[in-house]
This record gives structure tokens, C-alpha cells and sequence, in this order.
């Protein structure tokens, strides 16, 4: 038996309201289906944008006071680079310590700048490098930690690489009575443009 054309009208005529409601069933589950799909694409562009609005508020809220703090930041920049050695100008940066030197009465023993190391760091180039020294002083206590502390508290930025201390004792009537020297040896990198 084939279901035709004709059967489908008399079944649709005998039962109107139950396939009516069975057709708007169908309707409204495609369409509750089709909307629940786009509502979770709907909340998370939502999101996004409610996250890009907080960081624009955020931006205009931290950006007030953006002109003095970039004239602040600028002179602190000039600040610290003008305590930078250039590694070109040996002349001028072995005066720093030839002028530690005369300011604490150490005597000098000797004064090298030490070859910069080969190895080149990965990633990109940096901004400053070190420019290694070695020194040699002597001098009694009170002089050598004269000396230590104006490295310490000086204009220029240093890092301590190593450093040796050895005493000596001489045969003068004055060393005799307990004074000694001290021989102090730094190697020590002044923070710099290369």
C-alpha cells in the first residue's frame, strides 16, 4: 500500500491541530537550536569586546599624567648615561681612577683595560656592555677602604669581576711599629656603551 497525495489531505483534514502543533515543533526546535549556536559565538564577541572597552578605559585612566612621566623617565635616562663610560675613550676613563687615586693617597701599582670577551650573548644586541679593568693598589687600611668606598659611592656604575688583598710588611722603622701595607687587586667591569 502507497501513501499518497490523497492520504496525506484526508489525514491533515481529519487531524488539523495535531499536525499543526507537530510542524511548529519542528519549527521552533530548528529554530531554538539555530539561536542557542549562535548565542555562545554572540557571548564570547561579547567578551571581547567588554575586554578591548576595559583596556581602552584602562589606557585613558593611566595615560593622564603620561606627558610629565615620559619628561620624568627622559631625565632620569640623561641622568644614568651620563654615568656610562663610552668604551672608545680610554684615556678619559682611566682618569676616573687616576683621580680615586689622588683623592685617597693609594699608590698606584698598575692600570689595564682588559680585552672585551668574544662571546657574544644570543638574541638581540645590548644597549650597554662592560669595560673590563684591572687595578692595582697599595696603600694602609685606612687608605685602601678610602679607596673601596669611593668606587663604591663614585659617579659610575661597576661590577666587582674578583678581587684580591695581600698584606706586606717592610723592614722601615715605621712599618715596624705595626703600620703595614696592603695591596688591593680589582678586576672590575664600568657599566658602558660599547
Amino acid at each position: 500500500m502507497a501513501f499518497t497525495t490523497k492520504d496525506f489531505v484526508v489525514i491533515l483534514k481529519k487531524h488539523p491541530l495535531v499536525i499543526s502543533c507537530g510542524v511548529l515543533s519542528v519549527v521552533l526546535l530548528t529554530g531554538s537550536y539555530i539561536r542557542n549556536a549562535r548565542a555562545g559565538a554572540l557571548s564570547a564577541q561579547l567578551k571581547e569586546k567588554d575586554d578591548q572597552g576595559t583596556a581602552i578605559l584602562n589606557n585613558i585612566k593611566n595615560g593622564t599624567n603620561l606627558p610629565e612621566q615620559f619628561e620624568t623617565l627622559s631625565a632620569a635616562t640623561k641622568e644614568l648615561e651620563s654615568r656610562l663610560v663610552r668604551g672608545a675613550e680610554r684615556a678619559r676613563n682611566q682618569q676616573y681612577f687616576y683621580r680615586i687615586e689622588s683623592d685617597t693617597g693609594v699608590k698606584e701599582l698598575s692600570l689595564q683595560a682588559n680585552a672585551p670577551s668574544r662571546a657574544q650573548p644570543r638574541g638581540p644586541k645590548p644597549l650597554y656592555t662592560g669595560i673590563s679593568y684591572s687595578i692595582a693598589v697599595q696603600g694602609d687600611y685606612r687608605q685602601i677602604l678610602n679607596f673601596i668606598g669611593r668606587l663604591e659611592s663614585g659617579p659610575l656604575f661597576y661590577r666587582l669581576i674578583s678581587s684580591s688583598v695581600s698584606q706586606q710588611r717592610g723592614a722601615s722603622a715605621k712599618e715596624q711599629r705595626g703600620a703595614s701595607m696592603i695591596n688591593l687587586t680589582l678586576t672590575l667591569e664600568l657599566l658602558g656603551l660599547p
